[in-house]
């Protein structure tokens, strides 16, 4: 059929009508989206305040954070009178268990009780109750931190009349440690041919420091340390007064004669005899190995071993197949030095020692 021009030009007319009511439409969505106040507009800004509302939440959360943690340490730069000593915690070793000590009563002995690492009352050195553990085999250790001291002598004429010693613990590796609020730096030894003075400033227990440069004047290491674990009993034999079953080390004894007092041979005087303990017996030249030692309470003393075995026996307790737990990546055991010995001591006679009994440790 034919269109005639009248009707094409209403066509027409209806198309540019329907053209320009689009255009309308796509610029009012347009705007409506793109536009300042259009709906990706808005989304962005919602967007952006939710982060920012984000970061500030976690800036507060970090600085609360923050200042728990510095008031935890004692460490509060907002609040100098919160600063303390802290000592440095416990170094986690692979075989070792966390222990805390039940004191006795009129109607029960003393014992303890296994916890774990993160238990906020297994220790506090501001109280005197020091940080012990307990390995696979039973023995039990004591944790050292990092520490500085003084001495002061009644009478600095005559050292023998005796003093007190003052301890203040490190943080870190670091030889810093807080006084009065106040962040101080304890002093060192600095050269092979240095004399400290530990009447008139703190001195950093050399147990704990990298001597290296001095040449190990001091009975140092080879790194700083942030403490030392060492035996809470002296060496002993295993089985006996304990559960702990002999297991052979894999050293073995190197003397086949020994000095042995009288009483032990049936004689009144002291003689050259085959070497013996109470656990092998008489070894003379079988040179059997050692046992590996326990270090617990009511412990018959590993005895008649010469020096060149104890060192021996006291690097192979993080061997494979040793009773304690211990590995060679986790542990450096060894024979107690000189250093250690008076680390040890000084600390159970400063103010953090045990106010009823003085503590002594001893270590193989």
């Amino acid at each position: 059929m034919k269109q005639t021009k009248k009707e094409q030009a209403v066509t027409l007319i209806a198309l540019v009508v329907t053209i320009v009511i689009l255009i309308i439409l796509a610029a009012v969505s347009i705007n409506m989206v793109l536009g300042d106040q259009g709906i990706l507009k808005k989304a962005q800004e919602g967007a952006n305040s939710m982060y920012d509302a984000e970061v500030n939440t976690q800036m507060a959360f970090n600085s609360i954070t923050d200042e728990m943690d510095k008031i935890i340490a004692g460490t509060n730069t907002q609040n100098p009178e919160l600063r303390q000593d802290t000592p440095n915690a416990p170094e986690q070793i692979e075989g070792m268990t966390p222990i805390k000590f039940i004191e006795p009563t009129d109607n029960q002995m003393g014992s303890y009780e296994e916890t774990n690492w993160t238990d906020s009352s297994w220790y506090n050195y501001q109280e005197s109750k020091w940080a012990n553990t307990k390995s696979e085999d039973g023995s039990m250790w004591v944790w050292i931190p990092r520490y500085a001291y003084k001495i002061t002598y009644n009478n600095p004429e005559n050292k023998s009349e005796g003093g007190t010693i003052e301890v203040r613990f490190l943080e870190g590796t670091t030889d810093n440690y807080y006084e009065n609020g106040e962040i101080k730096t304890a002093k060192r030894q600095t050269k092979i041919d240095e004399t400290v003075d530990t009447t008139t400033d703190f001195y950093v227990h050399p147990a704990f420091t990298n001597e290296t440069n001095i040449n190990f004047a001091n009975g140092g290491w080879d790194e700083e340390l942030t403490g030392i674990y060492v035996a809470k009993f002296e060496a002993g034999f295993p089985e006996g007064n304990n559960n702990t079953p002999s297991v052979k080390s894999s050293v073995s004894y190197t003397q086949d004669k020994s000095w042995v007092k009288g009483v032990e041979v049936g004689t009144t005087n002291v003689s050259n005899q085959d070497a013996r303990n109470w656990l092998d017996g008489i070894y003379g030249s079988d040179f059997p190995k050692i046992s590996y030692p326990v270090f617990q309470p009511l412990t018959y003393s590993m005895n008649y071993i010469n020096p060149n075995d104890t060192y021996n026996i006291a690097k192979a307790m993080n061997e494979k197949g040793n009773i304690y737990g211990f590995t060679l990546n986790s542990s450096d055991t060894h024979l107690m030095k000189n250093s250690e010995w008076g680390m040890v001591s000084y600390l159970s006679y400063s103010q953090y020692r045990n106010k009823r009994t003085r503590n002594s440790y001893q270590q193989c």
